[in-house]
């Protein structure tokens, strides 16, 4: 399995940063196949999604 490791800075503080990317019922709408996430607890989430007409949902 090949193993892809990329890495960008940002110029903004950490917790900015943070917080943008822990608004997780929002990446639908960045996300191609993710169809729907519901925070659920402040450390799970719950997952729908739909990739090449498969369907799955999962929590993270």
């Amino acid at each position: 399995m090949s193993q892809v490791e990329e890495s960008i800075e940002v110029g903004v503080p950490v917790s900015a940063a943070y917080n943008q990317w822990t608004q997780f019922e929002s990446f639908p709408q960045f996300m191609e196949g993710v169809e729907r996430i519901e925070q659920r607890t402040q450390t799970l989430t719950h997952w729908k999604t739909k990739i090449a007409g498969v369907e799955r949902e999962f929590d993270a």
